[in-house]
């Protein structure tokens, strides 16, 4: 008779410990570990980014916007990561500190991000309408300036950035989830990509359709994920095991390649007409 050794498999109950003070006191291992978390998977920016101009630069795409929106991708994975490696337990409300200076920076790209995203599509869907497309142009600027102007009072003169849609704990805490007012301000700055889509749900073909569905729908679901969890410490959600900014990131990665598809989805559509053309002009003046 087969006997079998008993067997005892033991998984690590995370919430009994995830507030075991390191350094100090200076911060609990789940802030430890989430900030960690966010480093390493900003470095997904990077990579998106690279794989996304690459695919462009074969597929020979002249559009020299879609390069600067990704590039400034690039950039902000790098600032993203000064910002989660600066010291902090500097967070001190009223104290322009080390970790300030660099979420000043990080939002100021990220907002960045965010307006040149909506440009590129307005560059895209109003190529022949430059009348219409720099009003539009112009008023995505505004927003811009205006989120950028406010996270700069923040700042320099405040010396703080409170959470002020949702959260809780101290202020730039975000451990239960939350937007400053920078971060809405992203979101509200592409928000004009809902005004494209249906100014122009007509003009795209299907493919195009459903892949600017999806990029809706992952900015959507990312908008979800860091205005519930936590940034700055791992959240409660699935014992433990689930960093929402962590996850916001590698959602924005995933839009950049998103966005580079639909890119050279629309250009060989493009390409495709225009060739059908030219052969029945052809036709039509051999007749």
């Amino acid at each position: 008779m087969l006997h079998l050794p008993m067997l005892s498999i033991n998984f690590i109950d995370w919430l009994s410990f995830k507030d075991i003070p390191l350094f100090d006191g200076a911060m609990s291992l789940a802030e430890y570990c989430a900030q960690y978390s966010a480093v390493q998977t900003n470095w997904a920016y990077t990579y998106a980014g690279i794989i996304g101009i690459i695919i462009l630069l074969l597929k020979k795409n002249k559009k020299w916007y879609w390069y600067i929106f990704l590039s400034l991708f690039m950039i902000m994975s790098v600032t993203s990561v000064g910002m989660h490696t600066a010291n902090y337990g500097e967070f001190q409300p009223f104290v322009l500190t080390t970790k300030l200076l660099a979420s000043y920076v990080d939002m100021s790209f990220t907002e960045l991000v965010a307006w040149s995203g909506v440009c590129c599509f307005a560059f895209e869907f109003y190529e022949d309408n430059k009348k219409l497309r720099n009003k539009f142009l112009i008023f995505d600027t505004v927003i811009m300036l205006a989120v950028i102007g406010i996270l700069t009072y923040e700042v320099f003169v405040v010396h703080n950035r409170p959470l002020y849609f949702g959260g809780g704990g101290a202020p730039m805490d975000g451990k239960t989830g939350g937007l400053s007012i920078a971060e809405l301000g992203c979101f509200i700055t592409a928000l004009p990509i809902l005004y494209l889509l249906f100014a122009n749900l007509k003009k795209m073909t299907k493919t195009e359709l459903s892949l600017f569905l999806l990029l809706i729908g992952t900015i959507l679901i990312a908008f979800i994920i860091t205005s519930i969890w936590g940034d700055n410490e791992i959240a409660d959600f699935a014992l433990g095991n689930f960093h929402g900014h962590s996850t916001w990131h590698m959602l924005g990665a995933l839009l950049e390649l998103e966005v580079v598809v639909w890119v050279d989805a629309r250009e060989t559509t493009r390409k495709l007409a225009k060739a059908k053309e030219e052969a029945l002009a052809e036709a039509a003046k051999a007749a």
